[in-house]
C-alpha cells in the first residue's frame, strides 16, 4: 500500500507539470487556454487579431443567441405569422434538426458517464478436463499422467474500475461534446431562419402576383366597357370594323395574360404549402395585396452587431471552439491513463463450499497505461486539430464576407428601389393622363383608336412594372432580415 501511495503522488505531480506546459490555441471565437495552477477547465479568451473578436460572438459557456423571428411580424400580416409558425412546427426537416440536437445532448451525457465508476457482475462456471497426454516440462518415462478434472465456480463477482482523470482527458471530451451541442443548436437556428425567410419570400410573391392580377382586371374591366361602346358605334356606322377588331384582339390578349398569372399563382401556393408542411390539395391562400408600409432598417449601413446574430456565423465560431477543445483533448492523450481496478466474489471448485468464508476472494490494484511510441500518432493528431482550427478561422472570414455582401446588397437595393418606385408612380400618373386625353380626342374624332389602344397598353405596362418593383422591394426586405439574423 505504501508503494501505491507513492506511485499516485508521482502521477499527480506529473499531471500538474503537464498542464503547466499546455499552450493556447487560436480559434475563430477566441483562444482556448488551460490556465496553470487552476482547475484546468477549458476556457475561451477573446483574440485581438481575430475578426470574430470584433463581433459579439458567443464564448464557451455562454448560450448561443436564439434567432429572433420578430422581424417578420413587423409586416403586420397575421396570415404570414400563421404560415411561419405552421412551417416551423410541422416541417420534417425541422424535426430532424431537433432530433440531431437531442442526439448531441445525449452524447454529452454519455461523455459525462465516464467520470463515474464502472461496476459489472457476472457468473463463471467452467469444467476443465486435462488430457493424459498433456505436455510436461520434464517428460516421464511412460509419458502418461492421470486425467485431471478442474472445476471453477466463480459466483457473483463484482468487477469495479475507475479512471483517475488526472490529465482531464474525460473532462476535455465532455467539453468537446458540449460545444458540439451548441454547434448543432446553431445549425437548428440556421434552419429556422432559412425556413421563415423562404415562407415570407414565397408568401409575398403570391401577394405580388395578386396585385399584378388586380392591375390586369382593372384594365380588362376598362377595356370591356370600351369594347361595348365600340361595338355600338360600329353598329350605327360611326366607326370601321378595324377598331372593333383591334379592341377585341387586345381584350383577348389581356385574358390570356391573366390566365398565365393565375397559373403562376397556383405554383407559388403549392410551393408555400410544401414549406408549411401542408397538403397542396387542401392548402389555399386568400387573395390579398402587398403591404402598404414595410419594416424600415434603422441604420444607414450594416452594423456589426446585426451580423453577429447570424446563426451561420455563430455555428462557425462554435466549430472553431470545438476544434480548439479537441486539440486540448489530444494533448491529454499523450499522458498515462490510470485506472483503479478491483474484483470481489466467491471462488470455489465445488458447489457445496460457495458460502463458506474461505471461498471469498478479492483483487485490488492499479492499471496504468503509458504510451511509449506510436509512430508520433498523438503528435500528428494534435497538429491536425490545430490545423482544423485554422481552417475554420478561414471559413469564418469567408462566411463573414458573404454575410456582409448579402446584407449590403439588400440594403443598397432597397434604397434604389424606393427611388425607383417614386419615379414609376410619376410615370404612371403621366401615362394615365395621356390615355385620358387620347380617349377624349378619339371621342371627338380627332385621333384614331390605335393611339387610344397604345396609351392603354402603356398604362397597363406601367402599372405592372410598379407592382413588380414594389414586390421586389418586399423581397429585399425579407432578404435583409435574413442577412442580419431575423431582426433589425
Amino acid at each position: 500500500m505504501k508503494h501505491l501511495v507513492c506511485f499516485l503522488s508521482v502521477l499527480i505531480g506529473f499531471s500538474e507539470a503537464a498542464f503547466a506546459q499546455t499552450a493556447p490555441l487560436n480559434a475563430p471565437g477566441g483562444a482556448v487556454t488551460v490556465q496553470p495552477g487552476t482547475t484546468g477547465e477549458v476556457q475561451s479568451t477573446p483574440s485581438t487579431t481575430n475578426p470574430a473578436a470584433l463581433f459579439a460572438a458567443p464564448r464557451f459557456g455562454e448560450p448561443a443567441p436564439v434567432v429572433s423571428l420578430e422581424g417578420f411580424r413587423r409586416f403586420n400580416d397575421p396570415l404570414l405569422n400563421t404560415y411561419i409558425e405552421q412551417g416551423l412546427s410541422n416541417s420534417p426537416n425541422g424535426r430532424a434538426a431537433l432530433s440531431r440536437l437531442e442526439e448531441a445532448r445525449i452524447r454529452v451525457r454519455v461523455a459525462q458517464s465516464f467520470l463515474s465508476p464502472s461496476l459489472r457482475s457476472s457468473i463463471l462456471i467452467t469444467s476443465h478436463s486435462l488430457s493424459e497426454h498433456r505436455p510436461l516440462p520434464i517428460p516421464n518415462a511412460p509419458d502418461l499422467l492421470p486425467r485431471f478434472q478442474l472445476n471453477t465456480f466463480h459466483v457473483l463477482p463484482i468487477e469495479a474500475s475507475y479512471e483517475l482523470d488526472l490529465f482531464r482527458r474525460i473532462r476535455n471530451s465532455i467539453t468537446v461534446a458540449d460545444l458540439q451541442v451548441q454547434s448543432t443548436d446553431a445549425d437548428y437556428q440556421i434552419f429556422r431562419l432559412s425556413l421563415a425567410s423562404d415562407i415570407a419570400r414565397t408568401y409575398w410573391l403570391v401577394r405580388g402576383n395578386d396585385a399584378e392580377q388586380a392591375a390586369f382586371r382593372r384594365n380588362i374591366q376598362s377595356r370591356d366597357t370600351t369594347l361595348s361602346i365600340l361595338r355600338e358605334r360600329f353598329r350605327v356606322g360611326l366607326i370601321s370594323q378595324i377598331d372593333v377588331q383591334r379592341a377585341e384582339t387586345d381584350y383577348a390578349g389581356l385574358q390570356v395574360a391573366l390566365r398565365g398569372l393565375a397559373r403562376a399563382r397556383v405554383e407559388l401556393v403549392n410551393g408555400l404549402a410544401q414549406l408549411c408542411a401542408d397538403e397542396t390539395g387542401q392548402f389555399a391562400v386568400p387573395v390579398g395585396a402587398l403591404p402598404e408600409s414595410l419594416p424600415a432598417y434603422p441604420y444607414t449601413q450594416i452594423e456589426a452587431a446585426q451580423l453577429a446574430r447570424r446563426p451561420d456565423l455563430v455555428q462557425v465560431v462554435r466549430q472553431g471552439q470545438v476544434a480548439d477543445a479537441q486539440a486540448v483533448q489530444q494533448q491529454s492523450s499523450i499522458y498515462p491513463r490510470v485506472n483503479l481496478v478491483g474484483q470481489a466474489g466467491v471462488l470455489s471448485g465445488r458447489i457445496g463450499s460457495w458460502f463458506t468464508p474461505g471461498s471469498a476472494t478479492y483483487l485490488v490494484g492499479i492499471n496504468a497505461s503509458v504510451p511509449l511510441y506510436e509512430g508520433h500518432r498523438a503528435r500528428q493528431n494534435i497538429a491536425l486539430a490545430k490545423q482544423q482550427a485554422q481552417t475554420i478561422g478561414q471559413t469564418y472570414r469567408q462566411t463573414l464576407q458573404l454575410a456582409r455582401r448579402d446584407a449590403e446588397t439588400a440594403l443598397d437595393n432597397l434604397g434604389i428601389l424606393r427611388e425607383q418606385i417614386e419615379l414609376q408612380q410619376q410615370t404612371l400618373t403621366l401615362a394615365r393622363r395621356t390615355e385620358y386625353y387620347n380617349r377624349q380626342l378619339y371621342v371627338k374624332g380627332l385621333s384614331t383608336y390605335l393611339e387610344v389602344l397604345d396609351a392603354q397598353r402603356t398604362v397597363l405596362a406601367n402599372e405592372q412594372q410598379l407592382v413588380q418593383i414594389r414586390s421586389q422591394e418586399v423581397q429585399y426586405v425579407v432578404a435583409l432580415l435574413r442577412a442580419v439574423g431575423g431582426e433589425f
